[in-house]
């Protein structure tokens, strides 16, 4: 009897043995598949592909399949990790601790910490962007910041000769029909009709400190004046047609590869700025969870950094890219301009009311469209 429990025990602790080799990086022992499931915007995941299948493989001996999405509305990212369908998700930074996609419940949470000895190109990243407190929750930290950008006033320098230094410009009647605005993030626009009224950083997050009345008259005439609104990102084909526009800094970029002439202005009242943030679900476990946290590091790489920029036109986070940017792009994206990004307004978490307001006003705002 003792030698067949003995034999068993053997047998149980060379299973884990096997377990932890598949897990560790450079073994060779076992191949194993695995599947990552990643809800990101467009183009935070896809053309990587490649590249981090092969670092996998050679890392861990693993194949691994990443199942991609691309939400519209942020809304679907807090669907995701509650309903257990993504292992990695790229939302607003503050989302998290939103009080109506609230993720920290003890009795459910819907995210995980992540293990920062798993990503140790965290330590490159710029301080504004490290020592931001929004992803970590009790001690810990939650999120990793992948990238930075505007929600930015464009102007095309084919027709705005001279740089527009005011957010009234959008309110200038010679543009009327001729800009287009962000319409599924609804605070933005209250943001930037606060800031054009003369309002600080200190009172846009709040809608007590704000005159409603004064708001939504401006945010009426927003939505009407527009040629059109955009969800997600905007249309880099309309811009062509366009003097003005709002954007994440993506479109701007593409409609500039496709021969446009566009620039970020910088109004004088200042703007806002998002980080898009790295989380990882709850549901994600063992082999998963580490391949999720590979992601993060590997995003963080000098490569995929670079092409934050080249390609999808905004800031990247962490200190030093190297060679492979030109001195006009590093500055026109404050590439490791640490000062710069404390001159900003990092989105923060606002309460339900201010929120639930918001999105009334930008409700209200649309029906002037009709």
């Amino acid at each position: 009897m003792k030698k067949v429990l003995w034999k068993a025990i053997i047998a149980m602790a060379g299973g884990l043995v096997a377990m932890t080799l598949v897990l560790t990086p450079g073994c060779k022992q076992k191949e194993e598949k695995a599947t990552l499931r990643i809800s990101c915007w467009a183009g935070y995941a896809k053309p990587y592909e490649a590249d981090f299948k092969a670092l996998v493989k050679d890392k861990y001996q693993v194949d691994v399949e990443l199942s991609i999405h691309n939400p519209t509305d942020q809304d679907e990212f807090f669907l995701a990790v509650k309903d257990n369908t993504a292992d990695l998700i790229s939302p607003p930074i503050e989302l998290p601790k939103t009080p109506r996609f609230y993720s920290f419940e003890e009795s459910q949470p819907y995210l995980q910490p992540v293990d920062i000895n798993n990503i140790p190109n965290l330590k490159k990243m710029l301080p504004v962007f490290r020592n931001d407190t929004t992803p970590i929750y009790n001690g810990r930290r939650y999120g990793v910041p992948y990238n930075c950008g505007p929600y930015g006033l464009a102007y095309n320098a084919d027709q705005v000769k001279t740089a527009p230094d005011s957010w009234n410009v959008l309110w200038e009647p010679q543009y009327a029909g001729k800009y287009t605005i962000n319409n599924n993030f609804p605070k933005v626009n209250a943001w930037i009709a606060a800031l054009a009224l003369g309002y600080s950083y200190d009172d846009i997050f709040d809608i007590d400190k704000l005159d409603r009345a004064k708001i939504q008259q401006r945010l009426d005439l927003l939505a009407q004046n527009a040629k059109s609104l955009w969800d997600g990102a905007a249309n880099p084909d309309e811009f062509p047609e366009l003097a003005l526009a709002t954007t994440w800094g993506f479109a701007a970029q593409q409609a500039n590869l496709k021969g446009g002439n566009w620039l970020l202005a910088a109004p004088k009242e200042g703007g806002t700025a998002w980080i898009d943030c790295w989380y990882i679900g709850a549901g994600a476990k063992g082999l998963t969870k580490q391949l999720a946290e590979e992601w993060i590091n590997f995003m963080l790489a000098e490569k995929q950094q670079v092409d934050v920029v080249k390609s999808q036109g905004v800031s990247p986070v962490i200190a030093e890219i190297g060679e492979e940017l030109s001195a006009k792009e590093k500055a026109m994206f404050h590439v490791g301009d640490n000062d710069y990004f404390k001159t900003v307004a990092l989105w923060r978490v606002m309460t339900e009311e201010t929120e639930e307001a918001f999105d009334a006003m930008w409700q209200e705002a649309k029906k002037h469209r009709e």
